[in-house]
């Protein structure tokens, strides 16, 4: 909330016309309202007040029109204020006497009015003030929806006047509690709060209507089964299994099994043709200086594992003879 302008007519100690242009008194940041008892600063708030919430602040019973205003001059108070980011211009007239328009010696009883103007840009760029509200009732509803405030949090909140601040230091934690979540606002987590609390209570609710049905199931399959689902007193205990390691075991080498290897049966030389036909050339009638003798016996089978990577050669006997012609 910023205030722009107080227009004062014939209320409080204030007989004629006089106007407080806050705008000038804010341009420096702060400014002080000071005076002698009596001089009016009180007034002020109030009229701010009145004009807001069209009633003066609680707990006073002050007379709002002036009683050295002249007899036509009407009470009222036209306050320039931005809420919520709206220039609103707000003029309220209280209810009070006023001479008749043919006979100034008669007076009749003048109503109640309120007028409530906002201020708009054309397509030109041109601003002027637009009338929005003439309704009493509907322009406080508004006014009151954009300050978010009642008449009393407002007075002990943004008015100070005769240290009526106090009187909000020493409420209770639940009208402090109230008023601070109005000011800040705090409603969408109270909200959420009630949202998880109800949430909380229907899934527990839940959680047993399931529970229930399921203890009411397996006592009607116990019931239908009856004995059948009792083990008998003979019956030997089953194997029991180990519950399984936390560790994994590390791992290692196979399992070797240990199996016979296959034997090779060693080969005859081949045939020699008959000697009728065949002559051994001279110059293999000597030995070769490489050429040797061997005459091994056969290897037993041996036995090797399963998971051996090369196993021993076998040996087969080769006889070689060398004889002379």
């Amino acid at each position: 909330m910023r205030l722009h302008s107080l227009r004062l007519q014939a209320f409080g100690p204030f007989a004629r016309r006089h106007t407080v242009d806050f705008d000038a008194l804010s341009a420096d940041g702060l400014f002080l309202l000071h005076g002698d008892t009596g001089a009016g600063k009180s007034t002020l708030f109030a009229a701010i007040c009145f004009a807001l919430y069209g009633l003066p602040p609680h707990e006073r019973n002050m007379r709002l029109r002036s009683d050295h205003a002249p007899a036509n001059l009407l009470t009222e108070v036209t306050l320039e204020v931005t809420l919520a980011g709206k220039r609103l211009q707000i003029r309220r007239i209280p209810a009070q006497k006023r001479p008749h328009l043919r006979n100034s010696a008669e007076l009749v009883d003048q109503k109640a009015e309120t007028y409530l103007h906002q201020w708009v840009l054309d397509e030109h760029g041109h601003g002027q003030w637009e009338g929005i509200i003439k309704s009493h009732k509907e322009a406080g509803e508004e006014i009151k929806s954009l300050l978010r405030l009642t008449r009393q949090q407002f007075c002990q909140v943004v008015l100070l006047p005769q240290n009526e601040f106090t009187k909000f230091l020493r409420a209770d934690a639940s009208k402090r509690r109230i008023l601070l979540g109005t000011l800040f606002g705090t409603r969408r987590f109270g909200l959420i709060e009630e949202f998880l609390a109800t949430r909380k209570t229907l899934t527990a609710k839940t959680r047993d209507e399931a529970r229930a049905d399921v203890l009411r199931l397996a006592e009607r399959i116990q019931q239908a089964a009856g004995d059948d689902l009792e083990p008998a007193q003979d019956a030997p205990p089953g194997p029991t299994t180990p519950p399984p390691s936390p560790h994994p075991p590390a791992p290692g080498p196979a399992p070797c099994t240990a199996r016979p290897s296959p034997s090779k049966t060693p080969q005859p030389p081949p045939p020699r043709p008959p000697s009728s036909s065949w002559r051994k050339p001279a110059s293999q009638n000597r030995p070769s200086a490489t050429s040797t003798v061997s005459s091994r016996p056969t290897a037993p089978p041996h036995t090797t594992s399963a998971c051996s990577t090369s196993r021993p050669p076998a040996t087969t006997a080769s006889p070689t003879a060398a004889s002379a012609p």
